[in-house]
């Protein structure tokens, strides 16, 4: 055992000089972190091992009494060396309250921690919290808002229940980890005491790794004495101490059903862990059916759209008429409508139809207002290797022409605040508030214009808001509220900890609040009215054919209803009914003027080319319009007897 443990022992001290070096080469400072309790895994351990070097126990002097009841009490009195150059705020001693019992794989021998008292000598803070780690309680000394440095002195005292041992053959034993084998940190100067109701009939000792069967001085008497060479990081000493067993009365161990070695667990109550993850288990399932059931209703009595019963779609009552007004029923059948909807400009379409004011349905309200004569737009050809720009020049509009709503007063001198002409490139990484403000005026138009109720981006972020809350109280349970509620439904027997059960229900019925709650944007039976028009002016730009416009017409009527054909994603199949239309009157001798607003190449290209372009426009546009300048940063990442470390009981430590 001596040789592989100086093998590992300088391996690990030659990992540990590795990983100091290298941190020290990187600038990082020495981890300081409270090491992990014992039980929570290997890796929680082996890291802080590695790094704390320079922490140790300079003297661990232990008194074991036993008691006439079977329990102990255990008085530490520690000298602990902190790291050189750094504060702590205290030092924090684990102490095993489970063990296993014969084997058994259901049972566990459970020695209840109480009366716990610490004091220093040296003055150092003893504030006392004790938290539960399953088969550890971690018992953490010190204040928060002090610190400490170099050496101090504490003496910790507590008692363990149901310690002592009925071996059955007229003797009664104590058999004690006094440096339980997880410990992190070496250990100087160990001692240890054992005595009782009786004198000590036979006393020995063992030291080193888990599992070492190597012998340290004992003896046994009135106070049983152990003599404890030094310890490195990982590894223990246990004592055992024979008494009469007449000396002791009922020594029936306290056995609790689950492991002896699980990393969460409770002294609560069976009965009441049983209870209690019951409700728990039930809150879980229970939270999203609730919130399935509520939002499904809050999506059917005002999630739907209003309709005009009995008047044909698209229409409104007259003035001075009433019409009864029904929420959801079948979607309408729609005629079709060969002009767009009176007074609705084509962003405002693409909001009623999706119920968003999407970045397309303002890219489309800078073509109708090119087409109303507020700007022009060119394209700029800048060769093979470079992707096309456009050219936004503002325009005096004609004395007819109708008054700017206001999203479209703040999105026309938004594009002009730096002079009468604009790249669209140079709008790049600055526009999106600009964008943001059009968007939020647009949905406040649609409200003004009493076809929603409120704002369907405010509703849509209100519900989304709320489950994302949900979800996001369920996966701030997962994280930290899990470990600690095992302790809690330890005793209760169930596969699962309920805690993943109620947090993982919360997750769920946040999904639920934000998939519905994308649905609860409604119309009113006027918005639903302006709905049928749009679809059904949607319906004549996908079948309209050439024969049925007017050679006079046809530029005014491709500049006019492209911004919507746009909104519709049919620009393309609208500019080949227009070209159709220009080769028959080309055929008949009569010219097709290009759109005015439109000053880039007409040629052979004709209405498909400006079509495609202002396709091209409006996806270039889009993408300038959010764009936003970028951002540099770094990112962290952020059992048995006979050996050392087989005792019922015992303990480890470090500092915090």
């Amino acid at each position: 055992m001596s040789a592989a443990g100086g093998s590992t022992r300088g391996a690990r001290t030659a990992l540990a000089g590795l990983l100091l070096a290298t941190l020290a080469l990187i600038g990082a400072p020495a981890a300081s972190a409270e090491p992990a309790a014992p039980g929570l895994g290997a890796w929680g351990a082996a890291l802080p091992s590695a790094l704390a070097a320079e922490e140790q126990a300079d003297a661990l002097h232990t008194r074991i009494e036993a008691q006439e009841d079977g329990s102990v009490v255990v008085t530490e009195d520690i000298t602990w060396r902190f790291p050189d150059g750094e504060e702590r705020h205290g030092i924090y001693r684990n102490v095993r309250v489970r063990a296993g019992y014969q084997d058994s794989e259901s049972e566990y021998r459970y020695y209840e921690l109480s009366g716990v008292e610490v004091s220093s000598p040296t003055g150092a803070p003893t504030d006392i919290v004790v938290q539960d780690f399953g088969a550890f309680r971690k018992i953490r000394i010190g204040s928060p808002s002090e610190t400490v440095t170099g050496t101090a002195r504490y003496v910790v005292r507590y008692r363990l229940a149901h310690l002592v041992n009925d071996i059955g053959d007229g003797t009664a034993e104590v058999y004690y980890d006094v440096v339980d084998p997880a410990s992190t940190f070496p250990q100087r100067d160990v001692r240890a005491t054992v005595s009782g109701p009786a004198d000590v009939t036979r006393a020995a000792c063992f030291y080193g790794p888990s599992g070492s069967t190597t012998a340290c001085e004992a003896t046994a008497g009135p106070t049983a004495t152990f003599s404890i060479p030094d310890l490195a990081a990982d590894e223990g000493a246990s004592v055992v101490a024979a008494f009469p067993r007449e000396a002791f009365g009922d020594l029936a161990p306290d056995l609790r059903t689950g492991s002896a070695e699980s990393s969460s667990g409770s002294s609560v109550p069976p009965a009441v862990s049983r209870a209690l993850a019951g409700l728990t288990v039930g809150a879980g399932i229970l939270v999203p059916l609730l919130a399935a059931a509520l939002m499904g209703l809050l999506v059917w009595t005002r999630g739907r759209d209003e309709q005009y019963a009995g008047l044909t779609p698209g229409l409104s009552p007259g003035r001075g008429e009433e019409a009864q007004v029904v929420y959801g029923g079948a979607q309408p059948t729609v005629a079709v409508q060969f002009t767009a909807p009176s007074g609705v400009q084509p962003g405002l379409v693409g909001t009623v139809v999706d119920e968003e004011a999407n970045v397309v349905d303002v890219s489309a309200t800078i073509v109708d207002l090119a087409v109303r004569g507020h700007l022009t737009i060119a394209r700029e050809d800048r060769g093979t290797f470079r992707s096309d720009d456009w050219v936004l020049t503002r325009a005096a509009p004609p004395a007819t022409a109708a008054p700017l709503a206001g999203y479209e007063q703040v999105l026309l001198d938004a594009l002009f605040a730096g002079g009468e002409a604009v790249r669209l490139s140079s709008l790049k990484n600055h526009f999106k508030p600009t964008l943001e403000a059009v968007q939020r005026l647009m949905y406040e138009e649609v409200v003004e214009r009493g076809w929603f109720r409120r704002s369907p981006e405010r509703q849509r972020a209100g519900w989304v808001g709320l489950g994302t809350a949900l979800m996001g109280l369920g996966v701030l349970g997962f994280f930290f509220a899990v470990g600690p509620m095992a302790g809690v439904f330890a005793e209760a027997d169930y596969p699962v900890n309920p805690g993943w059960v109620l947090f993982g229900g919360l997750v769920v019925a946040g999904l639920v609040v934000r998939s519905l709650g994308r649905r609860m944007a409604a119309r009113t039976a006027e918005g639903s009215a302006v709905l049928a028009q749009a679809r059904g002016f949607e319906r004549y730009l996908t079948t309209a054919e050439a024969n049925q416009i007017r050679w006079e017409e046809a530029q005014d009527v491709f500049s006019r209803y492209l911004p919507y054909a746009i909104v519709f994603g049919v620009a393309d199949r609208w500019a080949e009914v227009f070209e159709e239309v220009a080769t028959a009157a080309a055929a008949a001798g009569h010219v097709v003027a290009s759109p005015w607003w439109y000053a880039g190449s007409w040629g052979d290209a004709g209405f498909r080319g400006v079509a495609s372009s202002m396709d091209s426009f409006s996806t270039v546009a889009a993408g300038t319009f959010v764009s936003t300048p970028g951002s540099s940063g770094s990112s962290g990442f952020s059992g048995g007897g006979g050996f050392s470390g087989g005792g019922g009981g015992g303990s480890s430590g470090g500092s915090w």
